[in-house]
């Protein structure tokens, strides 16, 4: 699950460049998220690594479920795509295989994404500037939220979340 990196997980992995938002090893159960229990180093990457496949098929799931609502300019020029539920994996979504190449023919093949809480993700072309422009309403979802989970922007780089900076 992609989650703020002031919530205390025991297992946790970085995400590359980034000092605000983490990759955690969570169980739901009946709607409620709970931390798996940590232990050895050695222990954490193998249980990362072991879950992996499981990992990509509930990602998969949640993407699965949600319709993306793209966003147009005047000129009727997709500029963005929100995807937004109730679930609380919504964000994490952006985890699963074949994410990007869903939006290939609308934002082209090199996406950036927000994710300021659990229920929402924006994806945006990196060819554009459009995510400047929303910024403001990026950072408004996230203070705004009982579960935020970043204010930064990052790239999907090969099914991989990279942070290129926080919004200000």
């Amino acid at each position: 699950m992609v989650e703020p990196s002031f919530m205390d997980y025991k297992v946790r992995q970085k995400i590359d460049g980034s000092e605000r938002t983490i990759l955690a090893l969570v169980r739901i159960i009946d709607g409620e998220i709970y931390g798996a229990e940590g232990g050895h180093d050695h222990i954490m990457n193998m249980a990362m690594k072991k879950i992996e496949p499981e990992t990509a098929q509930t990602a998969s799931r949640v993407f699965a479920a949600i319709k993306p609502q793209f966003v147009r300019d005047k000129n009727g020029v997709i500029q963005y795509a929100v995807l937004e539920s109730e679930n609380p994996l919504t964000a994490s979504c952006v985890l699963a295989p074949g994410f990007a190449e869903k939006f290939a023919d609308t934002l082209g093949p090199d996406l950036l994404v927000a994710l300021p809480n659990r229920n929402q993700l924006l994806v945006f072309s990196r060819q554009d500037q459009a995510f400047a422009k929303m910024g403001e309403s990026i950072i408004a979802g996230y203070l705004g939220s009982n579960s935020p989970v970043s204010r930064e922007i990052f790239s999907l780089e090969n099914g991989k979340l990279r942070s290129l900076g926080v919004l200000q």
